[in-house]
């Protein structure tokens, strides 16, 4: 397990001026507010998040304490290797031993529900930036969680409904064997349904396959329309590189939903050129995103993913609903977090519902051809937007057992 500490403990006095905390908060105002970054430093989500996630927590907690410079507060980050044993064992010694206030990216929804069950009974709160089941927010929901980025239904229907729109009318999935994979096919299947379409077949894949080339060549044979690529980082570049092999993407429309500026320049332009996929950020969008990347970009050399500023969002919206409702107390912060719109780098349309889930406005996604692109990083164009309203699961159809229904 690799274990780090960021040089984060940055403030210098006391008490909030600006705030002060509640009676009730006042005996622990001077101690050190502790956000835990679990992720993927060495397997297959690296890109994906690791250094990056982790870089996002830093600035939205260097820009936090540059407005309350009295505050503290430290990111400790350490490595779960995409196994939920091993985020498991390093959540409950932050528990019991590192006095933890609040986890962030976590990478893997494996490692997400496993960290859940530890944290709730101790009222840690979970900033998720890069898990995406919907048990996260359904069955498995408790009141300290918090699902940033979407759910896994938001970025498949935003996909799939793009593509059934423009005529296609049968779907191949190739499907990562976990459980992010089956969620993936299961709102997949929904989605095609609705739209009058056929799946004409599926094949799994284990996590972090080396080779596609069976499963892409079973993609082939089922001459659908469109082949869907349910899994995400490695797996991806690598599903987009066999069918480019196979002289499949001329013929068959590519739709990744989870794809994201990690996979493509893995792959280049010239065999990612038309795949379609989401996000609810994307660097190049408007001047305030631009902005921001920049900012990434002289600090670690490239532009952030979707993810690592989801990261920068959950840890400012933290932060700032501490401040606002002047105490630690994780119940009360919670409460101001939701209570709170979410305008910042990542949407200017989010808010935090009662199951835990940041509804926000979608972007559809589509990978420039190599003319198109200005450089490495200038990857995609947003061909659309779509409410959070119409993507995310409705209250009225949760699985969250917090959620009462009349």
């Amino acid at each position: 397990m690799l274990a780090r500490r960021s040089a984060m403990t940055l403030a210098l006095a006391a008490s909030i001026a600006a705030a002060p905390l509640a009676p009730a908060g006042a005996q622990d105002a001077n101690r050190t507010i502790k956000i835990g970054v679990l992720t993927d430093f060495s397997s297959a989500y690296a890109e994906y998040s690791g250094k990056y996630s982790l870089l996002g927590t830093q600035m939205a907690v260097e820009d936090f304490l540059a407005k309350h410079p009295n505050r503290r507060v430290e990111v400790v980050s350490a490595d779960h290797q995409n196994k939920p044993d091993v985020g498991s064992a390093i959540a409950r010694n932050w528990i019991d031993n590192e006095r933890i206030d609040a986890f962030g990216d976590m990478s893997t929804s494996a490692v997400v529900l496993a960290v859940m069950k530890l944290a709730a009974p101790a009222k840690k709160i979970v900033l998720v930036a890069s898990g995406n089941s919907g048990r996260i927010t359904g069955e498995e929901c408790n009141p300290y969680t918090v699902q940033w980025p979407y759910d896994i239904k938001a970025p498949v229907v935003t996909a799939l409904r793009a593509v059934a729109d423009q005529g296609a009318k049968s779907f191949f999935f190739v499907t990562v064997d976990n459980v992010s994979g089956a969620e993936q096919q299961m709102f997949g299947e929904q989605t095609i349904a609705r739209a009058g379409g056929t799946v004409a077949g599926s094949v799994k894949h284990p996590f972090n396959s080396a080779d596609f080339s069976s499963f892409m060549l079973q993609a082939q044979a089922s001459r659908a329309d469109v082949v869907v690529l349910a899994n995400q980082g490695l797996d991806t570049a690598r599903a987009i590189k066999a069918a480019a092999d196979f002289g499949m993407t001329p013929k068959q429309k590519m739709v990744s939903p989870f794809s994201s500026i990690n996979d493509i320049p893995t792959v280049g332009l010239d065999l990612a050129q038309g795949l379609y996929t989401s996000a609810g950020y994307y660097w190049d969008r408007d001047e305030r995103s631009r902005a921001f990347a920049k900012r990434f970009t002289d600090r670690i050399g490239r532009p952030p993913a979707h993810n690592h500023t989801a990261n920068y969002s959950a840890t400012w919206h933290y932060l700032n609903a501490m401040e606002a409702a002047g105490s630690t107390d994780p119940d009360r912060i919670m409460a101001q977090m939701r209570a709170t719109k979410v305008d910042d780098v990542y949407t200017a349309t989010g808010r935090v519902r009662e199951d835990g889930q940041m509804v926000h406005d979608q972007f559809l996604l589509q990978v420039k051809k190599p003319s198109e692109s200005t450089g490495k990083w200038d990857i995609m164009n947003v061909v659309g937007t779509v409410r959070g309203d119409d993507i995310f699961t409705p209250l009225a159809d949760s699985r969250c057992p917090m959620i009462r229904k009349s």
